[in-house]
C-alpha cells in the first residue's frame, strides 16, 4: 500500500458540504478558518479571490477548484475583481440553475491544523480545470453534475465525492512538485515511502529503528538522515507524532474520553499521554476537547 492511503484513512478525514447552489448580485463569501480546509469548486460562471497571496484578484472559472488550508492568508471570494463588498448582505443564494455563478463549497476539519503535516502543503491550492488531469477532471465533473441536478441523497453523494477530491488535490500537489519538505515530500523518495507506509498503516506496532529499517529494506543511517532532512524528525519521533495525530482525531469524537484515547494510544497512564499530547499538539487533551 502507498504511504498516502493509510495516512488519510488513519485520520478519518471527511468533507462536510456547506453550500451547493447559485449566487447572484454583489455576492461575497467569507470562508476563513484556522482549523479547517475550505474548498470551492466553481460549477458555472466565474468569481474572484481577493487575497494578499496575489497582487491582483485571482479569477476562477467554471471547473476550477481552490482549497484554502488553515495557514492561508485571510481571503474573500467576490463577484468582481474591482469591487469587494463590505459584507454578505447583498449576496443572494439561489438554486443552481438560477444563479449567475454556481459553487460547491465545503470544509474538512483538521484536529491538528498547525502540525508540520499540513503546514508543508501550499496554503492555497489552485487547480485549473485544464490542468486537473483525466481522473481529477472526471471527479470534478461528477461533483458538478450531482450538485447541479439534486436527487435523493445528492448531498451525501457530493460529500463522499469531495472526500476523494481532497485526496486527489494532495496527490496533485505531490505530482506537481509543489511540496518540497515534510511527509508529503518524503513520500516521493522510494527509500522513505516504504517506511512511511509501515508507520501510517501499522502505527501501534512496537517499531524500533532496527525493525523499521529491516522491513523497509533501508539502512539506519540513510533512513535517519532522510527523515531528518525532509521531515525534521527521526523515524521514531515521527511515529510518536503520527500516533498523537490519530489520538487528536479520536478526541474529536463525542463518545471518546481522554482515558479511553490514552488506552487506545498505548499509554499506560493518562498523565503520560497528556504530557506527550501537550508537547506535540500544544494543549492538554482535556483542553483540546473543549476547543
Amino acid at each position: 500500500m502507498d504511504a498516502l492511503t493509510p495516512l488519510i484513512n488513519g485520520l478519518n478525514l471527511h468533507a462536510k458540504l456547506v453550500y451547493s447552489g447559485g449566487v447572484c448580485g454583489r455576492w461575497l463569501m467569507d470562508h476563513n478558518s484556522e482549523t479547517s480546509v475550505w474548498f470551492h469548486l466553481v460549477s458555472k460562471g466565474r468569481g474572484f479571490v481577493h487575497s494578499p497571496r496575489w497582487t491582483t484578484p485571482l479569477e476562477l472559472e467554471a471547473g476550477d477548484l481552490i482549497l484554502f488550508l488553515p495557514h492561508a492568508a485571510r481571503h474573500f471570494l467576490s463577484y468582481s475583481a474591482e469591487d469587494l463588498p463590505d459584507d454578505e448582505c447583498d449576496t443572494r443564494m439561489t438554486p443552481w440553475a438560477e444563479g449567475e455563478v454556481g459553487f460547491v463549497c465545503g470544509e474538512i476539519q483538521l484536529a491538528a491544523p498547525k502540525s508540520l503535516l499540513w503546514q508543508a502543503l501550499p496554503a492555497e491550492i489552485v487547480i485549473r480545470q485544464s490542468q486537473a488531469g483525466a481522473i481529477l477532471t472526471r471527479l470534478l465533473e461528477l461533483v458538478i453534475a450531482e450538485a447541479s441536478t439534486p436527487r435523493f441523497g445528492s448531498d451525501s453523494v457530493v460529500e463522499r465525492l469531495c472526500d476523494s477530491l481532497f485526496v486527489l488535490a494532495i496527490r496533485h500537489c505531490i505530482e506537481q512538485d509543489w511540496v518540497r519538505e515534510g511527509v508529503f515530500a518524503a513520500m516521493q523518495d522510494k527509500r522513505l515511502a516504504k517506511a512511511l507506509s509501515l508507520i501510517h498503516e501499522q502505527p501501534w506496532q512496537a517499531w524500533t529503528l532496527n525493525t523499521l529499517c529491516t522491513q523497509a529494506g533501508v539502512s539506519k543511517s540513510v533512513l535517519s538522515e532522510k527523515f531528518a532532512a525532509l521531515i525534521g524528525h527521526s523515524p521514531i519521533e515521527y511515529l510518536t507524532i503520527w500516533r498523537l495525530q490519530i489520538a487528536a482525531h479520536w478526541l474529536m469524537e463525542p463518545n471518546m474520553t481522554v482515558e479511553r484515547v490514552a488506552e487506545r494510544s498505548g499509554y499506560e497512564s493518562v498523565p503520560a499521554f497528556s504530557k506527550a499530547f501537550k508537547r506535540h499538539i500544544g494543549v492538554a487533551p482535556g483542553a483540546f476537547r473543549r476547543v
